[in-house]
């Protein structure tokens, strides 16, 4: 649908790097590498560290690095243990037999810690590469530190052990002790190495769960999308599309002036719901949407000709967690089906309205003046049953084609309800007093509101109509109006009220009263004559003026339903 003029559109896959291959393997995840790269990456340090300790050793004191062989011994072990990290295929072999090289390292350290701790301190610190290359293997914990652990001593150790340094006997047994320190050190950093790497596993573990439930979770959410025949579209809060389904691209593309492949929101064919009216663009949905405006069923035409589609469109703002606008979401619903319905619907009620309605009024009228004339007894008689079927019928007529309607049009204007009410009462009166009943009102002097005439004063009839109808002969109907004044925010209501003596109802029909079609067990077995649409009607023509209407009602004592409408009128 509508896009901006710099959008793209994305789908929900991940996205395919397009880094080329040196710069897209540069990146990638230690994790993500061979086992023999991983190895050999895992002994660079301790061999750069070496090679810094002999140039260092060189350049210091000179005479040391030519004079014992130590330094080439060690340094030599070192490198010879870097190429075979290199070349050995670790992952042809059990993964926990690369600890060979880890394990070797502690041999190659100790002659070369032997010969540069006289020129430099801190060369224990050599042994804390293999351990925590050990520690962080994940494999065999507890063995893992031991090993560390014998490894440094044995390596801190060897320098003092008897021929391994120009000591006498007394210096080597006195100096013992010096390095009893250094292994228990670093089985502490091996040991908080271990749980480090372990906790970090487990962190990654989780994170892969999750991420592997976020892409399923992605994946199902993309069909979902992406098979609805619902078009949607995610607009970022810079204009730029961020998504559109397929159901939203055919729809876009029915908007697209001839001879364009594509287009931004305000080159589209969009007009009002007349379908005639172009949409102007500040006023297009995804424009109104990226105001940060909220709307619900607004209904749009796209396209022209015969490829005219008519849309129903909702947009609901995004923000983010400082409560900035953050995008939209608007919704397209195909409604075209919906609307052609409508039409037809509007077009039938009117025609049928003239071609039922007339001939009806005509048959009745002249058989009104038929029986003016001096007449036979039996054929009067059949004339009158004739007229009164025939106003029947035309009642029925007239009740289906209002519920046909639409109802939720009313044209308002100032109307006194009281005269209004008045009216409905005076032509009652003479029915009422044929059935044996007492017809009595409370009416104010005067009542103004905002209301339609026609629809108020069916809703009157039908209410007194209906009271008669189902009042027994000896019972009383009272109708009354009055204002109840500042009831809510819409300010003053009019309430009225029709109240009789009649037949009443239980509470399982009093839910079903508003129905189409819908009557009483009682009326139904006294065979008394309607269709069940006057209340629906009834109903609907209230709640268009914005009102309610309430029945209070109990079997065998009576009913009264209560009308109340704003006196300001419905809302715009």
């Amino acid at each position: 649908m509508p896009r901006n003029e710099r959008s793209q559109t994305v789908s929900f896959a991940t996205p395919t790097t397009l880094l080329p291959p040196q710069e897209a393997r540069g990146r990638r995840h230690f994790g993500q590498f061979s086992l023999r790269r991983r190895v050999l990456l895992s002994q660079l340090p301790l061999t750069i560290s070496a090679a810094l300790v002999v140039i260092a050793v060189m350049v210091i004191d000179p005479g040391v690095a030519l004079e014992s062989p130590y330094i080439a011994i060690g340094f030599g072990g070192i490198l010879f243990l870097t190429l075979l990290a290199g070349v050995v295929p670790w992952h042809r072999l059990p993964p926990v037999l690369y600890w060979i090289i880890p394990l070797l390292d502690f041999v190659a350290i100790a002659p070369l810690w032997t010969a540069s701790r006289y020129v430099l301190d801190g060369m224990s610190l050599l042994t804390a590469f293999p351990v925590f290359w050990l520690a962080w293997s994940g494999f065999y914990p507890v063995l893992a530190l031991s090993l560390g652990f014998i490894g440094t001593a044995a390596a801190t150790w060897w320098p003092y052990l008897p021929g391994t340094a120009p000591y006498t006997d007394e210096l080597i047994e006195s100096n013992l002790t010096r390095p009893v320190m250094v292994p228990f050190m670093m089985l502490s950093l091996g040991a908080a190495a271990s749980i480090l790497t372990r906790s970090m596993e487990k962190q990654r573990l989780e994170l892969r769960a999750s991420l592997e439930k976020s892409k399923s979770q992605n994946r199902l959410l993309q069909a979902v999308v992406e098979t609805s025949d619902v078009g949607i579209l995610v607009v970022d809060g810079q204009g730029h599309d961020v998504l559109m389904n397929q159901a939203q691209r055919r729809t876009h593309f029915i908007g697209l002036p001839p001879g364009r492949n594509d287009g931004a929101e305000h080159e589209l064919l969009l007009f009002e719901a007349d379908g005639l009216t172009p949409i102007l663009p500040n006023e297009r949905p995804v424009a109104q949407a990226l105001q940060g405006r909220e709307y619900r069923g607004r209904i749009i035409a796209i396209g022209t000709d015969g490829s005219q589609q008519h849309l129903s469109v909702s947009a609901s703002a995004m923000y983010d967690d400082d409560g900035e606008f953050d995008g939209t979401v608007v919704v397209f619903q195909n409604v075209t089906d919906l609307m052609d319905a409508i039409q037809t619907r509007e077009r039938f009620v009117a025609e049928v309205s003239h071609e039922f309605r007339t001939p009806l009024t005509s048959i009745i009228g002249y058989l009104d003046l038929a029986m003016e004339e001096d007449l036979d007894p039996t054929l009067r008689q059949f004339l009158t049953t004739s007229q009164r079927n025939a106003e029947r019928l035309l009642t029925l007529v007239t009740s289906l084609l209002d519920a046909a309607a639409d109802s939720s049009k009313v044209t308002v204007q100032t109307v006194d309800l009281s005269r209004l009410t008045r009216y409905s009462v005076e032509s009652a009166e003479v029915r009422a007093r044929n059935s044996g009943l007492t017809l009595a009102s409370d009416l104010p002097d005067q009542l103004l509101a905002k209301a339609d005439p026609v629809k108020m004063g069916q809703v009157l009839d039908n209410l007194l109509s209906n009271a008669i109808k189902y009042t027994p002969a000896g019972g009383s109907i009272t109708i009354s109006l009055r204002c109840l004044p500042g009831m809510d925010e819409k300010g003053d209501w009019a309430e009225l009220a029709v109240e009789d003596t009649g037949f009443g109802m239980t509470d399982q029909e009093r839910a079903k009263l508003f129905t189409n079609f819908y009557r009483t067990e009682h009326v139904r077995k006294a065979a008394i004559p309607g269709t069940g649409l006057g209340l629906a009607i009834t109903q609907s023509y209230v709640r268009a003026h914005g009102g309610e209407i309430l029945v209070n009602s109990e079997k065998g004592v009576g009913s009264t339903f209560t009308v109340r409408i704003p006196i300001a009128g419905p809302a715009s």
